[in-house]
């Protein structure tokens, strides 16, 4: 909620963060789900088109879970990129 309160429609007080984003960690990601996820997938694009349209960053999403039965399909849903797997535990998108 930080994000769709404080930042994002404060954008232009954050130019400096916003062009220098490099990397973005959801953490827990197996919280984020039913309407509480759609919000959280609903804030996470606007984040990403904010930076690349307005400050020319392409931010890179990490998702991390302990417990998630099919965590590709999530961080789909959650970032809407197609992750790559980095290991057997882990995946970044």
């Amino acid at each position: 909620d930080m994000l769709h309160v404080g930042l994002l429609p404060q954008h232009k007080r954050w130019a400096r963060v916003f062009k220098g984003l490099k990397y973005v960690v959801l953490d827990e990601a197996h919280a984020y789900r039913g309407v509480f996820g759609s919000h959280v997938s609903l804030v996470v694009r606007r984040l990403r088109r904010i930076s690349r349209e307005l400050y020319g960053s392409d931010p890179r999403f990490i998702v991390t879970s302990a417990t998630i039965a099919n965590p590709r399909e999530h961080a789909v849903d959650l970032v809407g990129d197609m992750p790559t797997m980095e290991d057997e535990d882990a995946i970044r998108a």
